[in-house]
């Protein structure tokens, strides 16, 4: 230390041990602050490596049920032998029911990332488009997996529930709310920063955008339904519609 330094140390009238005791006090200080912060940086590393794998995991959930549906109704477009038929049905199967064993998980997955504690728009979106669509293609695959069990004619089944318009929406949905999903889970060291409320709020935006269904065309009259004029009459009223629930099968 140099002359200066004594006579400040001087000045203030500090002893030896004063000073030793501030040493002491401001490594023991040091210490607990690098602790803390590296501790609050590691887990918030861990966190978003946790989120980041989570969705990976809904992605390939998704594709895996869309793309087994797909040789399905492929292998029953083209006539193809039933082993194979019923083989691809199989690994269908299994895809459905390891959806169906986690579609609550996948809906926490979404609120975790989105950052909500209750159900969130992004759940409902998820829940209302993409689950709804993945349920109306199980229903129309299984239709006409029974009625090719018959030894019938499937394509004017798969054609009126409009199965290659529902499976290109699961493939347009599927990649826009994944894609949007790993873009919340980019990494952030500013728990104050607004960077994250405007990238769920774009996320929101291009997910209703691409995930919205479009709405269903009027039916067809019936050949033997007459023509007249009553057909303007108002006809009874429609049921409402039933929530989506987590707990039945998707």
């Amino acid at each position: 230390m140099s002359k200066y330094g004594f006579g400040l140390v001087r000045a203030a009238r500090l002893t030896r041990r004063q000073l030793i005791v501030f040493a002491l006090a401001s490594a023991v200080l040091n210490g607990i602050v690098t602790a803390c912060v590296g501790a609050w940086l590691a887990q918030t590393y861990a966190t978003q490596q946790t989120r980041r794998k989570s969705v990976e995991t809904l992605a390939n959930m998704i594709y895996d049920r869309r793309t087994r549906a797909g040789m399905v109704v492929s292998s029953m477009r083209r006539n193809a032998p039933m082993d194979e038929i019923q083989f691809r049905k199989r690994a269908y199967d299994e895809a459905y029911v390891d959806w169906n064993k986690n579609i609550l998980l996948n809906l926490f997955v979404i609120r975790e990332v989105g950052g909500d504690l209750k159900f969130s728009a992004l759940e409902r979106s998820f829940e209302d488009d993409l689950v709804a669509t993945m349920a109306d293609i199980d229903r129309c695959l299984t239709k006409a997996y029974d009625r090719k069990l018959a030894g019938e004619d499937v394509v004017p089944i798969l054609d009126a529930c409009r199965m290659a318009r529902m499976h290109q929406f699961v493939l347009d949905c599927g990649a826009t709310f994944t894609d949007e999903l790993y873009k919340l889970t980019k990494l952030s060291f500013s728990p104050f920063s607004r960077a994250r409320t405007e990238r769920k709020r774009l996320a929101e935006v291009n997910i209703k955008a691409n995930c919205t269904r479009p709405p269903e065309p009027p039916a067809l009259p019936s050949a033997a339904a007459p023509v007249t004029g009553a057909v303007n009459a108002p006809g009874p009223a429609p049921a409402p519609p039933v929530p989506a629930s987590t707990t039945a099968p998707h």
